[in-house]
């Protein structure tokens, strides 16, 4: 009896792998050297290695003329299971399909037809780029906002191209370009048009349904699926590769019958691997480097692993870069388990971040490690949970108030110089007392710990992987609500939002700890500087065109030490152009160009909360043309503000009024 198996899968291997002796004749078409040369030499095997069209696949059939064909192809070659299907149900042979069980998960959703997944869309928020073509673009105008939200991708022909202007699909939202699209590609418009969702139909391999779908979950977009019309699959069986197996035993009366298991995921232990001595690893974190198939990891970790196995030799792969540790563990299907070594404890700081998402086909298990700074502050004594610990290794944080606050801040370095500047900078900001240790090679046989004041460490150098303990002896405590006073700023004959309006405006934001602030017409920048106290974890960007003002912020962002502010100077709306999206925009000042600046910020990110001071009855009339403007403006509150403050006059006090300021929030 003969068999063909579509597939150069682990599913077609393990069919081959098991299928009975004898009497039954196997056929295993692959596409790839590599699929090919997993498979075992058998007498009853043959191998067809290539690629083939809808018609070659037909010819092929015929000349074998096969009892049964099973199809065990990839869940994305949907392309070459419908052509199967065709040459099967044409040549009337029973065809049978051995489907990969898999994971499910919130961020894929599956519809039936464009329309649909419109529909499902209109409930979500977030950017969506749409890959559907634009035959039925126009589905997608039910969803609110669309204009601004959906990004839609054609070809670029002049009759498309008039379709999605008709539909309002133009500038920026539309992208006409001629596939195929790599990964690459995909993974690079969905960041760019910082998309939260991507709607693609199931097209199979030649339509590059995969390279979006791999893009989309490197990019941490979530997925939208149109998928295929079932005429041709109504016709056909659908098995498990344990009912497959046991299938092909029955075809083989002269076979010993054997008991096979339900197919088992294969394994990926997300090791942490310690500060870098071996016996520092967890007995759970040994036992997963020892009974891997391949380590993985930067060339540190594997030497931490080959350190274990006293020279024991184990395949092994350098990457610490999640896309391509899945692509190798994804082609590599003789690896059934997998060890992914990271540094120190895989929940602090740590590349492990993001891979369970990346490998939701895998079973996935945790093996945890010594953070280095668990272990770095236990030498010194230092109780860890009474510290606030950070990462400075490849991000940006804002160190300085942190120090001028907390009695201990331990942090990763990672940089050779990075002690030595952040030395100067305490030494600048007046923390001259604060004792820094640093620990390098924790752990090693040549580990160092040194201590001292700022000035001892303006010219040291420490490896770039150290660790950094800073203890202020007099720690300041910040307060938690806005209202710097006026007299603490630096001024000059630059204008300043006073402080009780700037403490209303602050209040009418809405800010949260890691909001991205634009302070349009920042002046002296109090509001700035404000804004970057209250949003440790954010990022200010005061936007400011003349010069003097600009280097008052600038001065005034070194007297109150806040990191994360950033000047920009020049005219808005052209300075923002470079500049992330915002969530939060505050303008002072517009240059008479308040709508231009708005439009250009919503198409940023039309969910941006805005509030505009006005004290010019021209700025005031700009905000109302605003709203007749923008008829999709949420709804706007306006309040008037009237500040009035005492000045002695002899024995007695007078109020002195302010000028009349109106906040526009929206």
């Amino acid at each position: 009896m003969k068999i063909v198996i579509f597939g150069g899968t682990a599913e077609g291997r393990k069919l081959v792998e098991a299928a009975p002796s004898g009497d039954l004749k196997l056929h295993i078409c692959v596409a790839t050297e590599y699929g090919a040369s997993l498979l075992p030499e058998r007498e009853n095997v043959m191998i067809h290695q290539g690629a083939m069209e809808e018609n070659e696949m037909e010819a092929f059939l015929a000349e074998t003329a096969p009892s049964y064909c099973l199809d065990a192809t990839h869940p994305y070659a949907a392309l070459v299971t419908k052509n199967v299907q065709k040459a099967c149900l044409k040549l009337k042979i029973p065809y049978i399909r051995v489907f990969r069980e898999e994971g499910n998960s919130g961020d894929f959703v599956s519809v039936e037809s464009v329309a649909a997944a419109a529909e499902f869309l209109k409930g979500v928020s977030g950017n969506i780029f749409l890959t559907t073509g634009s035959k039925e673009l126009d589905k997608y105008t039910v969803i609110p906002d669309y204009k601004t939200r959906c990004f839609a991708r054609v070809l670029p022909s002049v009759e498309v191209l008039e379709k999605c202007n008709a539909l309002g699909f133009f500038g920026r939202n539309l992208i006409a370009m001629q596939g195929p699209f790599s990964e690459e590609i995909n993974y690079a418009m969905l960041r760019q048009t910082e998309s939260e969702w991507m709607v693609t139909k199931n097209s199979g391999r030649e339509g590059g349904y995969q390279e979006k779908c791999e893009a989309a979950i490197r990019a941490g977009v979530k997925i939208v699926v149109v998928e295929r019309p079932e005429e041709v699959e109504k016709a056909c069986s659908v098995i498990s590769l344990s009912e497959a197996l046991q299938f092909l035993e029955s075809l083989s009366p002269s076979a010993a019958k054997k008991e096979y298991p339900v197919e088992r995921k294969r394994k990926v232990v997300l090791v942490g691997a310690g500060p870098g001595n071996p016996e520092y690893l967890t007995k759970k974190a040994a036992d997963a480097i020892k009974n891997s198939d391949v380590l993985i990891g930067a060339e540190r970790m594997l030497a931490v692993g080959a350190a274990l196995l006293e020279g024991e030799g184990k395949p092994s792969f350098i990457s610490c870069r999640k896309e391509e540790i899945a692509a190798f563990l994804r082609e590599h299907e003789e690896y059934q388990k997998a060890a992914i070594l990271y540094s120190g404890d895989i929940g602090f700081y740590s590349g492990a971040k993001g891979m369970r998402a990346l490998l939701d086909e895998f079973e996935i298990e945790e093996a945890s490690g010594v953070s280095s700074v668990v272990y770095f502050l236990n030498r010194l004594g230092i109780p860890w949970h009474e510290t606030t610990l950070i990462s400075l290794h490849g991000k940006q944080e804002n160190l300085l108030p942190l120090i001028r606050e907390k009695k201990w801040v331990c942090a990763l370095l990672g940089e050779r110089g990075q002690i030595s500047h952040i030395s100067k900078k305490l030494l600048q900001a007046g923390l001259t007392e604060v004792k820094i240790t640093v620990g390098e090679r924790l752990s090693y046989p040549e580990e160092r710990i040194a201590s001292g004041k700022p000035s001892s460490f303006e010219n040291q150098e420490f490896e770039a992987l150290s660790v950094a303990l800073f203890e202020n002896p007099n720690p300041v405590k910040r307060s938690v609500c806005a209202g710097i006073s006026d007299e603490e700023f630096l001024r000059g004959r630059v204008p300043m939002t006073k402080e009780e309006i700037r403490t209303l405006s602050l209040s009418k934001l809405h800010l949260t700890e890691d909001a991205v602030i634009y302070d349009v017409g920042a002046g002296t920048g109090s509001l700035s500087v404000e804004a970057a106290r209250l949003c440790t974890a954010g990022r200010v960007y005061a936007i400011e065109r003349k010069p003097e003002a600009a280097e008052l912020i600038r001065r005034n962002k070194m007297h109150f030490q806040v990191e994360n502010l950033e000047v920009v100077e020049g005219s808005a709306p052209e300075c923002l152009t470079g500049l992330p999206a915002p969530t939060h925009v505050f303008i002072g000042g517009s240059g008479r160009r308040l709508p231009e600046i708005i439009e250009v910020i919503r198409k940023k990110n039309p969910g941006a909360r805005f509030v505009i001071n006005a004290v010019t009855l021209e700025t005031i009339a700009e905000i109302e043309a605003l709203r007749k403007k923008l008829p999709d403006l949420p709804k706007m509150e306006i309040i008037q503000v009237n500040v009035a403050r005492s000045r002695r006059l002899g024995e007695y006090h007078l109020m002195d009024a302010e000028n009349p300021v109106m906040i526009a929030a929206f």
